[in-house]
């Protein structure tokens, strides 16, 4: 075999080569990636005014023409926002409340630090904003026999306590 015939087959055998191991590569890494996929947790929190102790969230409630939204302000220096263009706040009777799961500020840290405990060195660091891991809805009670729930994004996720 001349030596060109020589070096074309063999680059031909090497580019084979390289192709099958890209697709067993691509076949044995994608079961692994698919693996740390993360459904969101849906959590309800109650949102209370600045008022006594209490193991849910207080704070502030008021309206933000900048974001078109409203924002409670928590006493944590934390936030949450519900955007007017967002879902639709449902005001249901208090019979309800019954059906959700209301959460203390306490089981959402827990949460969290489960979360981060079961992907330590799986999931990219970013992840720890609590947008990335829940699905979070307020609830704040209006008087006696009715209540409001709205869907929420976490603000100021970066401010400490």
């Amino acid at each position: 075999m001349s030596d060109t015939k020589y070096k074309a087959a063999t680059t031909i055998t090497m580019s084979i080569k390289a192709s099958f191991l890209f697709l067993f590569a691509l076949v044995v890494t994608t079961p692994l990636l698919a693996q740390f996929t993360y459904q969101k947790d849906t959590i309800y929190l109650k949102f209370e005014p600045n008022e006594g102790n209490s193991p849910y969230y207080r704070g502030i409630k008021f309206y933000n023409k900048e974001e078109n939204g409203v924002v409670f302000n928590l006493l944590t220096k934390r936030s949450l926002l519900y955007k007017d263009k967002s879902q639709s706040a449902d005001t249901l009777s208090i019979e309800k409340l019954k059906n959700y799961c209301i959460i203390t500020t306490e089981e959402v840290e827990q949460k969290v630090k489960a979360f981060q405990k079961a992907t330590y060195k799986k999931w990219p660091s970013h992840k720890d904003d609590k947008n990335d891991l829940f699905v979070t809805y307020l609830i704040e009670i209006i008087n006696g026999k009715q209540f409001v729930i709205y869907p929420v994004i976490w603000r100021n996720e970066g401010a400490t306590p």
